[in-house]
């Protein structure tokens, strides 16, 4: 045993480990709380078993009570056993040389020496003299002002593993069985003389109808959620990053776009601000030709036209080009793809050839030798686009009209069999 001096002790570590249950609750007894956790053959169950779980359940006697599941984990604790003894004021002095010349002793010895005879000494000599003080009032109230209360400890054993309850048990459903029946009684005792002799209804009115109700929640330990923006939010401010011109400040949203959106952005003059002759009149015209030749672009297949056109653009550069002319889905079978502003491809059953198609590499293909990081995609996509190396990227999204394939170019001209996409 160990005094408590400044907040600290000292004393032999014991080799006898237990565990401890961190309980989600305030119960009425030791007793009570053992029950709640299945009883003393059901924690040594748990104990035994490979199964890190101990079940707790606040109304064992219930068996529709929702239960609370607790996890062990490891900690570093000790069981301590706390005892206070009084002391006078001038036997203090003397316990205090006792305890430390015990733990002197102890310190150079293996073997712990027992102290209880000359603590016991102490108590005798201290006892009487507070017992003889009893017959004066006034002296006995000095004698406790001078008494002073020593705290030891006991080290019982370490803690080494804890159950802790992390799970929500914030809701119990109680049955109606554990409601008073004489009330019940008393009501049907009402009721039954309007009507014939045996009652409407025929039946115990102790039976209770036990209606379980549906899991509460799908989960038992709180996440964090976090909520996806608005479609329309993130679009502006996609779009802000790209605009520079007052006018283009008008522009509405068209840059990563609601698929399920009413109303498509609407076609933009842009001949009315762009000077003409200008670098940009001739770039945001060359553009504009390949939409009408085409209403949905793959950007990467755009950027091999345009090098085929002899003009290369940044990537902050063409996305102000296009935002001009063109829109893209977040979502859907045509997300990512730059469409012609004004143009539907939900209503226009012909743009089904120019949805996206995901191609992942297998895992034992990723480090094949066919994949050079050191190339842009831009410039191998023709010979990815017709099968003849590896995309550069493990997951890829194509156009389904620019696979150079036989097959899924004859399974894309096949008749028409719905007349809009959803």
């Amino acid at each position: 045993m160990g005094a408590i001096k400044d907040g600290t002790i000292s004393g032999t570590l014991p080799e006898a480990k237990v565990f401890a249950v961190h309980y989600p609750g305030y119960p009425s007894s030791t007793s009570r709380a053992v029950e709640t956790l299945g009883g003393p053959e059901a924690i040594t169950k748990v104990r035994s078993s490979q199964s890190n779980c101990l079940e707790l359940r606040f109304r064992p006697e219930d068996p529709y009570s929702h239960p609370a599941f607790g996890e062990l984990h490891r900690c570093s604790g000790f069981l301590l056993k706390i005892s206070k003894k009084k002391f006078s004021a001038d036997q203090n002095a003397v316990a205090s040389s006792i305890m430390s010349k015990c733990l002197s002793k102890d310190a150079t010895s293996s073997v712990p020496v027992p102290c209880d005879s000359e603590s016991k000494e102490v108590e005798e000599r201290n006892l009487p003299e507070i017992e003889s003080t009893s017959s004066n009032k006034d002296k006995e109230v000095q004698m406790h002002k001078k008494m002073l209360i020593n705290l030891y400890v006991d080290i019982v054993a370490r803690v080494s593993e804890a159950y802790q309850f992390n799970g929500m048990v914030d809701y119990q459903h109680v049955l109606a069985v554990h409601g008073d029946v004489a009330r019940r009684k008393r009501r049907w005792v009402e009721v039954e003389p309007r009507f014939e002799k045996g009652g409407l209804i025929d039946i115990d009115l102790e039976d209770l109808m036990m209606l379980v109700p549906p899991i509460f929640s799908p989960k038992n330990i709180p996440e964090k959620l976090v909520l996806r923006p608005s479609g329309l939010l993130s679009s502006k401010k996609k779009q802000e990053a790209v605009v520079q011109n007052r006018w283009e400040m008008d522009i509405e949203p068209c840059i990563a776009i609601d698929f399920n959106i009413e109303e498509i952005p609407r076609k933009v003059n842009w001949e009315e601000h762009i000077p003409q002759g200008s670098a940009h009149w001739e770039w945001q015209t060359v553009l504009a030709k390949l939409f009408d030749e085409r209403p949905i672009w793959h950007k990467h297949t755009l950027n091999q036209r345009l090098l085929e056109e002899g003009l290369h653009f940044g990537a902050h550069q063409l996305k102000r080009l296009l935002f001009r002319i063109a829109y893209y889905f977040a979502t859907g079978p045509f997300r990512l793809f730059w469409i012609r502003k004004g143009y539907d491809p939900r209503k226009d059953s012909e743009s089904r050839i120019y949805q996206t198609i995901d191609f992942r590499v297998p895992p034992p293909l990723r480090s094949f030798g066919n994949i050079d990081t050191t190339n842009e995609l831009k410039d191998r996509w023709k010979e990815i686009c017709a099968f003849q190396v590896f995309p550069s990227k493990n997951q890829t999204s194509f156009q389904v009209f620019d696979l150079v394939d036989d097959y899924i170019q004859e399974e894309i001209r096949k008749p028409i069999e719905q007349t809009t996409c959803t």
